[in-house]
């Protein structure tokens, strides 16, 4: 059949992208982790004003550890928490109930949850990591949060707001139990503790005498900001290798099975 052929050719495609490409790219980033040696607060600004009158723009990838801190004091909206840095999400958690029929034509009910993200808060404060001498790096966070490997700290589901505390205010549900209902709101916070170890492997940059580390120019490089250790994420990235090679030869096996059949039939 031509549709199991188009799915099997979309299994193998993807199949070889995942443990080929995929694979590469978890190596290429455990590679750069075992290559680049910690530098200290002033290896890092030596480097880079050595560099400020040849070229004021000059960018170097380092690998720095410290401590997590902020410009300024920053309490999560939720739990108020003092963090170093947040994101926080409001998501409304609602369920459809409708029913259908089986293929011998008996009735059942059949529900589907949803969960709809209303709202995104994230702190303004600049993340800073310290070394044990007080040295500040500024981490560049703006239109980077997605790459920040923050540590989910507090998930509540809060059914004061839903009106009817199991159909929801103003919403369809019939008497046989079908329609749509809010089951309450979602509310998370990711952090990044204060005065948590931190890890950073990024490309360092000098404004105005402050040491920045941010996304390198070259996407292929890595940017990591996290709170596990050096030894955590090369195991991580190590780990991921592995999942891909197998992962991805495990799909194209199927694709290739998919398309035989599909051709032979």
């Amino acid at each position: 059949m031509i549709v199991l052929i188009i799915i099997g050719v979309a299994c193998v495609a993807g199949g070889v992208y995942i443990a080929v490409f995929q694979r590469a790219k978890s190596a290429n980033v455990a590679l750069e982790i075992q290559a680049q040696p910690t530098k200290t607060y002033e290896e890092v600004k030596e480097a880079l004003e050595a560099m400020q009158d040849y070229d004021p723009n000059y960018r170097e990838l380092v690998e720095f550890k410290g401590f997590a801190s902020s410009s300024q004091e920053v309490i999560t909206p939720y739990s108020r928490q003092k963090v170093a840095f947040y994101i926080a999400e409001n998501i409304q958690v609602s369920e459809d109930t409708e029913e259908r029929r089986d293929s011998d034509g008996s009735r059942r009910m059949v529900t589907t949850k949803h969960e709809q993200k209303l709202s995104e808060d994230v702190s303004g404060a600049d993340l800073i990591v310290k070394d044990n001498f007080g040295h500040e790096i500024v981490i560049e966070t703006k239109g980077v949060e997605n790459k920040l490997d923050l540590v989910q700290s507090y998930d509540t589901l809060d059914r004061s707001n839903t009106g009817n505390p199991t159909y929801g205010r103003g919403y369809g549900v019939r008497a046989n139990g079908t329609g749509h209902r809010i089951i309450g709101y979602k509310q998370i916070e990711k952090t990044f503790p204060l005065n948590a170890a931190m890890y950073v492997l990024g490309e360092a940059y000098m404004i105005s005498n402050r040491i920045f580390i941010g996304p390198p120019k070259n996407t292929k490089s890595p940017f990591i900001v996290t709170t596990k250790s050096e030894e955590q994420m090369l195991k991580k990235t190590q780990g991921s290798q592995t999942t891909s090679l197998f992962g991805g030869l495990a799909l194209a096996v199927l694709g290739l099975v998919l398309f035989i059949v599909g051709v032979t039939r």
